[in-house]
């Protein structure tokens, strides 16, 4: 699967840097099942492909799951209760209400066609056996493929054992065209060629080859270790120092499975040809959860001894070469990780150097420094990249914060500046209930009165109100002030004030909430608040809007805007020229409407915030229905639900005033005979912020009828219709040559016929087209 492939559909299949060999059988086999049974469990030993094999799969079947592929690697967790947040945060479920988040998990897939592919989860197999047993019974067409070392034992199961890969005969002579068609031996190739050219299986090597193969016991991650050491050894080498080591490791160990034991060994072979730093890097790298960046490394595991910070990289770089380590090229900085079998190995060596309650402290203090930069530096050019970095970091995060909520009796210190950093992330990239969670954890530990404790009440209340939960809201603003005060700080007091307002304005207390952000935009001012201001501005500016009194909240948004310039900030900016728009709208400029609030929705790619995107295409289709423009406000009409959806809350929890124009607006449109269509309501949202920015016009998805002047769907040929439903998808041309097997060229003169004969002009008419099939077919 390709990056483009990967960020057009929905779902999420991480990207693979090397070529999947083999398998075939296994790829059918397995398929079968899946189309038999609603659960299937890859089972084997690590290393055995199961990953790889479960991955290989979901791309080939993601045609058959429109609401998408969607993968969920529970290695990053070690506490089973927070599978569901997990799921629910890679899906991409609202995060904004205070419901069990397997409640949001299964509302969201209650009718939809997903495949969930759940890998590593036999460290939490009693509670992924509870939440799949919850899902596959309150869904309806979900189906879920897991890989486990262990069965979940839910009703339905079917599970398929992962087996080795195929491995020559050594009963049977060995020649280089039959040794090299084995599965084994067709992946050691492929893997020696990359960092070997030229390397190829001759009849000279051949009974080597097969002997390394089948001393490996055909398992891929132990193949693909050893290929890295041919770099240096030729394949008769390899094959004597493996033999002598797994005779050592077999003889030593009879309770071990074989196939563990066989695996152990490689890995312990592999690990007594590192240096001694490479081997304390291994261990010390054992300590993050998912990926890591080079600065972790650096910051974690160096010492003043052997391991230094400038040593970091060398060292690294060498884990790296032999497959130790993993590196992801997919962002801008090149990111690491630690195969889960090879992670486990490095812990198990940390504990036997007794380093294990140090290098927790020094990750915790790691991603707690970089919190507070981030959130120090918010209001600057770098909110785009910070808010990118920490959506990478989020196991590191969660590691951090359960590291810091399971010592807070101790010291309660890093939990509270932890949850209070990181508010933006909580807010920002739609991880509000979990974050709720985290603060309600951090804010029940024994802790002094404080300014931290102050900053972690407000951004609690913060969060409850964007839930919708006014009454613990109020209750976490009591708590702010009377600290506050008690211990002098007046920013936090500020902060506690200017939520007030947000209340305020959510219950429709217009004049309340007026007075109380002015009153904390004046501490603001004095304290040199630059974030705060920002916020309370544009919440003061749609409040005097609401109030009739729209020349003064166009002079707070020029402050705001100059405010934003002077820092570089964009998130408040887009939420300030949201409101100027919506004046504009209020004062019957449809013009300027439309150009302030699609400005602002264009900042808004850059982010992962649903309520932003939903309100400011709300706003779009308000100023589309009252130019008259029906058709282009179904759309937009049609991509603000896909928003709020995604948010899971809907505009009526921000304000009567904001409730009573959507309201006016499905009415306008009803009395038009129209309604909102032309989005396929498994769109993700950065498709519908990209289809409403690309001003698309199509036709409302009305069931039964398709759009003026097209064609009967007899018309389109076969091809042309699996084309038009791929693009529903949002697949990619891209992407739907290599789901049809076709070239991108034929795509491309597909979709051209396809639009001409529908009359159409864009690839959202085509979408909307397909759904008003659907609609009618049902």
């Amino acid at each position: 699967m390709n990056d483009e492939q990967s960020a057009a559909a929905p779902g999420t299949l991480p990207a693979t840097v090397t070529r999947f060999v083999g398998r075939r059988r296994e790829l059918g086999d397995v398929r079968r099942l899946l189309g038999e049974s609603r659960l299937v469990t890859l089972t084997g030993p690590g290393g055995v492909g199961k990953t790889r094999l479960a991955l290989a799969l979901a791309a080939d079947v993601r045609r058959a799951f429109i609401a998408g592929v969607w993968f969920v690697d529970l290695a990053v967790i070690t506490d089973g209760g927070r599978i569901a947040e997990v799921v629910a945060n890679t899906l991409g479920v609202a995060d904004r209400s205070p419901r069990p988040a397997v409640d949001k998990v299964i509302e969201h897939l209650r009718d939809r066609n997903a495949l969930l592919v759940l890998d590593n989860c036999e460290h939490v197999v009693a509670d992924c056996a509870r939440f799949v047993d919850r899902v596959l019974r309150q869904t309806t067409d979900v189906r879920v493929l897991a890989t486990s070392r262990h069965t979940t034992g839910v009703d339905g199961e079917h599970l398929f054992a992962v087996p080795p890969l195929a491995v020559p005969d050594l009963r049977l002579p060995q020649h280089a065209a039959v040794t090299s068609q084995f599965d084994a031996v067709r992946l050691l190739t492929d893997r020696v060629v990359a960092i070997r050219p030229g390397f190829a299986v001759t009849d000279e090597n051949a009974e080597a080859v097969a002997r390394l193969c089948i001393r490996l016991d055909g398992i891929p991650l132990a193949i693909e270790l050893a290929a890295t050491r041919l770099r240096s050894l030729s394949v008769e080498q390899v094959v004597e120092r493996l033999e002598s080591r797994f005779a050592l490791l077999t003889s030593g160990s009879t309770t071990a499975q074989p196939r563990q034991q066989t695996l152990r060994a490689l890995v312990d072979w592999s690990h007594s040809l590192c240096s001694p730093a490479q081997r304390l890097l291994w261990a010390r790298l054992s300590v993050f959860s998912g990926s890591f960046d080079l600065a972790a490394a650096e910051g974690v595991c160096a010492d003043d001894g052997a391991l230094t910070a400038a040593g970091v990289l060398d060292v690294l770089d060498h884990l790296v070469a032999q497959s130790i380590v993993v590196g992801e090229h997919d962002g801008p900085a090149v990111r690491f990780r630690l195969l889960e079998t090879i992670r486990q190995y490095g812990r198990e060596r940390l504990e036997e150097l007794g380093e294990v309650e140090d290098l927790t402290r020094r990750h915790r203090d790691h991603y707690l420094a970089v919190v507070e930069e981030t959130a120090a530096r918010w209001c600057g050019p770098r909110q785009e990249g910070d808010l990118a970095r920490l959506r990478a970091d989020h196991g590191n995060l969660r590691a951090a914060l359960e590291t810091s909520v399971r010592t807070g009796d101790v010291d309660p210190m890093p939990a509270l500046r932890l949850v209070a950093g990181l508010r933006n992330h909580w807010y920002a990239d739609d991880f509000l209930a979990e974050g709720r969670q985290w603060l309600d954890a951090a804010l029940a530990l024994p802790a002094p009165d404080d300014a931290a404790r102050a900053r972690a009440l407000w951004v609690a209340a913060w969060v409850c109100l964007l839930q919708g939960d006014e009454p613990a809201a109020s209750a976490r603003l009591d708590g702010c002030e009377a600290l506050g005060v008690r211990v002098g700080d007046g920013a936090s007091v500020a902060h506690a004030r200017s939520l007030r307002g947000t209340a305020a304005l959510f219950a429709g207390a217009l004049d309340d909430a007026a007075a109380h952000f002015e009153g904390a935009i004046a501490t603001m001012t004095a304290e040199g608040d630059t974030e705060g201001l920002l916020w309370s501005h544009f919440q003061l500016a749609i409040t005097q809007v609401h109030r009739g009194r729209g020349p003064d909240a166009v002079a707070i948004c020029r402050d705001a805007l100059a405010l934003c310039e002077q820092h570089g900030e964009q998130l408040c900016r887009s939420y300030t020229l949201w409101v100027l728009g919506f004046e504009a709208w209020r004062r019957g400029d449809a013009a300027q409407a439309e150009a302030r609030v699609a400005e602002g929705l264009a900042t808004q790619r850059r982010f992962n915030d649903s309520v932003g995107v939903a309100l400011m295409i709300s706003t779009l289709a308000w100023v589309a229905a009252s130019t008259g423009d029906l058709d282009l406000a179904s759309v937009r009409l049609a991509a603000a639900d896909v928003a709020w959806r995604t948010a899971g809350t809907t505009i009526a929890a921000f304000g009567p005033p904001l409730a009573g124009h959507q309201a006016a607006c499905l009415q306008r449109m009803q009395d038009g005979g129209r309604r909102p269509g032309g989005i396929p309501a498994g769109a993700a949202l950065a498709q519908v912020v990209e289809a409403v920015l690309d001003g698309d016009r199509a036709q409302p998805a009305r069931p039964g009828a398709a759009a003026a002047g097209a064609p009967a769907p007899g018309e389109l040929t076969s091809r042309e219709l699996a084309v038009a439903e791929l693009v529903a998808e949002g697949l990619s041309n891209k992407a739907i040559a290599a789901a049809l097997v076709i070239s991108p060229r034929t795509v491309d003169g597909h979709l051209e016929r396809i639009l001409a004969k529908l009359g159409f002009s864009s690839r959202t008419q085509v979408a909307g087209w397909v759904a008003a099939r659907r609609a009618t077919a049902r």
